[in-house]
């Protein structure tokens, strides 16, 4: 009998802040980045004793994790991700 397909494995904030800084150490600025979290796994950051915190600030409204800016909610799996670059005329 076959297996059945496992699902993708879900990041876990230890792979998020390995993500980032590997995006920070190749070069690519904060700001290029947005950091796509779960509701859950933007509580799990902000309890994750792998973030100090001084790796989590909020500014105008926002959470920044490691100085990237993040989008939370509206998501099935957090993953970290270049930002869109505007267009230009």
């Amino acid at each position: 009998m076959a297996k059945a397909p496992q699902p993708p494995r879900l990041a876990t904030v230890a792979d998020l802040r390995q993500a980032v800084e590997e995006a920070l150490g190749q070069g690519v600025a904060a700001s290029d980045l947005i950091l796509r979290l779960t509701l859950r796994d933007s509580a799990r950051i902000k309890r994750s004793p792998l973030f100090a915190e001084s790796d989590i600030r909020f500014q105008d409204g926002e959470m920044l994790v490691l100085g990237v800016k993040t989008a939370i909610g509206q998501i099935a799996n957090s993953m970290l991700e270049r930002a869109p670059i505007p267009a230009t005329e």
